[in-house]
């Protein structure tokens, strides 16, 4: 009787044991609801009216265009190169009251709007007063997204987001994930989420870092808006080192490892025809570049490369990189059209042709 109340112990303890084995690998394989939860909510997608908020903004004009890149929260200095290219009539004192001098005029700015600098709540007020202060004109300003806008909505507490982040906390008194997520009394967060990836204008093609890996217009719309609306601001078309508004030059991204320069441009070349125009224009980058045929643009300075392939209009004018103070493209459309590269403290000077 002992002897099978033994061997009964046994197969239960062992049965015991396996089931006790399974439940473990079943929680191991298997997260928890609340890291479920975690996940889904890192990578929801959104929900977004692509057809009133384009992600690649499509425009037609007879009228000049201007383009600014990375302000990165200096207004002082923005204010200062806007007013010397005549685009708004002077320092504003409150970003609100801005008036637009520019008429029919376009105004771009290539985005990273936000940190480094101390005024990133200002200059974002400024360019939102800028809008319908220019459409009324009968002009228009359109701001993309820099990778600092897309850093902070994909992750808010991201190490590259905290300048912005205390400013929100510190000097507006708002939660950075309520802004994040668009749900912020003042609508900033609304205006960062609502930002197009890039912008067609005439022959001219402008976003903040710029590769797009070759695809149409069309299929560059279609994927933009399918991995935002799946992903999220987590979107790799948005968050991927070489993509559209993380692409760096150092090495250069449209020239591979093995390849000669004259490789490289020829591909720069395929994609900036692919998307239906002659000119790429982006920010993101005011360093110090080498491209071939000792071809050398000098930190924070405009330069255009390639008979006007591609132009760089980031000049570091934030005091926090402080590489310049600051500059404005100037596209002079029409039959015979230039780009003129206009400077606060220094004479303009005409990149192309």
């Amino acid at each position: 009787m002992l002897r099978f109340s033994l061997v009964c112990h046994r197969k239960r303890c062992l049965w015991t044991s396996r089931v006790g084995v399974l439940l473990l690998l079943v929680l191991c394989l298997c997260p928890s609801a609340s890291a479920q939860t975690k996940a889904q909510g890192k990578s929801a997608g959104i929900s977004r009216d692509w057809q009133k908020y384009p992600a690649v903004v499509e425009v037609d004009t007879k009228h000049d265009i201007y383009a600014v890149g990375d302000p990165h929260g200096d207004y002082e200095r923005l204010v200062t190169v806007l007013a010397k290219a005549k685009i708004i009539a002077g320092d504003p004192g409150p970003p609100e009251k801005v008036q637009w001098t520019a008429g029919k005029a376009m105004l771009i700015c290539t985005g990273d709007m936000i940190d480094k600098g101390p005024e990133s709540l200002r200059v974002i007020a400024l360019f939102r007063a800028l809008q319908p202060a220019a459409q009324k004109a009968g002009g228009r300003v359109i701001v993309t997204m820099g990778n600092h806008e897309a850093t902070f909505l994909a992750d808010p507490l991201a190490k590259k987001a905290k300048d912005f982040r205390d400013e929100l906390t510190t000097k507006a008194n708002l939660n950075p994930a309520e802004v994040a997520a668009g749900k912020d009394k003042l609508g900033i967060g609304q205006f960062l989420r609502n930002l197009p990836v890039a912008a067609l204008i005439n022959e001219w093609f402008f976003a903040h870092a710029g590769n797009t890996h070759g695809r149409t217009l069309k299929q560059l719309r279609l994927d933009l808006e399918q991995d935002v609306s799946t992903n999220g601001f987590q979107a790799k078309m948005l968050q991927a080192d070489d993509s559209i508004v993380e692409a760096r030059l150092k090495p250069l991204w449209w020239q591979k490892d093995t390849e000669t320069p004259a490789q490289g441009r020829a591909r720069l070349a395929s994609y900036v025809k692919a998307l239906g125009v002659q000119h790429l224009v982006i920010g993101h980058q005011p360093g110090h570049y080498v491209f071939d045929k000792g071809v050398e643009r000098k930190k924070g300075h405009m330069f255009q490369a390639y008979n006007g392939l591609i132009f760089l209009i980031d000049t570091g004018m934030s005091r926090m990189i402080n590489y310049s103070d600051g500059a404005v493209l100037h596209i002079h459309t029409g039959k015979k059209p230039k780009a003129t590269a206009l400077y606060p403290t220094a004479a303009p000077k005409q990149l192309w042709p």
